[in-house]
């Protein structure tokens, strides 16, 4: 249960940056930005609560940070890839790296809790049924569920629901995770059972987790590293000590596909699209 993934980077782990944002902004129209001269670095094996308000732009800078939206201005970096200049059929290969976990969950409400899991392990082709139960039966062995594995997510409490599309953005060992309000959705009680399973994924695994949130409860509890936002800015950061290098580059980045057979398994597995960015 101990077992360290492999790292993606060549150099030490505390010198590696997973995110890096510079002087990044995003306007829909010619209102207020909904995200203004943002600046941020998270690097390898940190876990990050993003907060603020509805309407700060928490939501906006996620969507930059897994390529669903590009910034109208600045430079995103995410696991050593530009986001600015990526081509269109690298995003795909990029998503496999990183596991999105929505507060509505988007799981397969006509399947069961193992096949929703191993869903995200058929799309990437993963070889022998075993194999595919192996790793389903890991995923779910994390985050308290592998006794369910049979049970209708429909079957399921709420809090067990959020668990399943955990384990689901997990199953592919992605070296960076990221969750949109995971309990926005839950009771105080379950709320904070469901962020005791991301504590572990970062603890015993390194996972590098990001988590926009709005529950300054649960960020206080948990301790971590809080970075606040408001009217699209960061105004506050409890762990910035970002240098901005010029070191930052894909090349520093080990080739993950050689290892892994990693994608990116959060968005909505009913519109999994490679031809049209993998959403």
């Amino acid at each position: 249960m101990a077992r360290k993934t492999k790292s993606i980077y060549a150099g030490p782990q505390d010198e590696k940056i997973v995110i890096s944002l510079r002087d990044v902004s995003k306007t829909y129209s010619k209102e207020a930005p909904a995200v203004s001269h943002a600046n941020l670095e998270v690097r390898e094996g940190e876990f990050v609560f993003v907060t603020g308000e509805t309407g700060s732009g928490k939501s906006t800078l996620m969507k930059m940070l897994i390529r669903e939206l590009k910034p109208s201005s600045g430079e995103v970096y995410v696991l050593g890839y530009d986001l600015n200049r990526i081509r269109h059929g690298k995003i795909p290969q990029f998503r496999r790296n990183i596991g999105v976990v929505f507060q509505d969950f988007r799981l397969l409400w006509d399947r069961n809790v193992f096949d929703n899991v191993a869903f995200a392990q058929h799309i990437i082709q993963v070889p022998g049924r075993k194999d595919i139960q192996k790793n389903v039966l890991f995923a779910l062995d994390l985050v308290g569920l592998n006794d369910k594995y049979r049970r209708r997510t429909n079957e399921l409490s709420g809090g067990e629901q959020q668990r399943v599309a955990i384990a689901r953005a997990i199953v592919n060992k992605p070296y960076l995770l990221i969750a949109d309000e995971p309990t926005g959705n839950l009771d105080a009680d379950t709320a904070w059972d469901v962020m005791q399973c991301f504590d572990r994924i970062n603890r015993e695994f390194g996972t590098t987790i990001l988590i926009v949130t709005h529950d300054r409860g649960i960020v206080s509890r948990m301790g971590r590293r809080v970075i606040e936002m408001k009217k699209g800015e960061i105004i506050s950061d409890t762990g910035s000590d970002a240098d901005f290098s010029d070191g930052y580059a894909e090349e520093n980045y080990q080739d993950v596909d050689a290892d892994y057979n990693d994608v990116y398994a959060g968005g909505d597995p009913y519109r999994y699209d490679e031809e049209d960015d993998g959403y």
